[in-house]
């Protein structure tokens, strides 16, 4: 099994041999109890979206999101459980995707530290270039 989680195959592995013990099977409480507060008709972007609860929830309280994940695994399971909303998964990696415009909100639970620390630098500045200015 690959060991360096900056690479796809780190989580292909995980993701294709059913070991995820992160997920926790439904949208965590926290977002349903934030979602009130969340600018209606918003742009989001969940990065390292995984098995994509979170996505689906968003997307059917009416939010333009955008799960993405570099684990053509992961991929495939978040269109699984989107399944009509499945067109709202990418595979692609935040790092270097073309994002388009920037977003009114970037949502995560957990991607940041799924990274390995030498990448958590270039975090920050990857979120401040794909959200809009007051995003949160």
């Amino acid at each position: 099994m690959a060991q360096d989680s900056s690479k796809s195959d780190f989580w292909e592995s995980r993701y294709r041999d059913h070991v995820t013990p992160w997920d926790a099977g439904k949208v965590p409480a926290s977002l349903q109890e934030y979602l009130p507060k969340m600018l209606k008709d918003a742009r989001v972007l969940i990065p390292g979206c995984g098995s994509a609860y979170e996505a689906g929830y968003l997307a059917e309280n009416g939010f333009d999101v955008l799960a993405i994940d570099f684990s053509p695994a992961a991929v495939e399971l978040a269109k699984k459980n989107l399944a009509r909303l499945g067109e709202i998964a990418r595979l692609a990696d935040f790092f270097d995707f073309d994002y388009g415009s920037p977003y009114d909100v970037i949502y995560e639970r957990a991607f940041l530290c799924a990274l390995p620390p030498t990448i958590w630098p270039q975090y920050a500045p990857r979120t401040a270039q794909l959200l809009r200015p007051g995003g949160k």
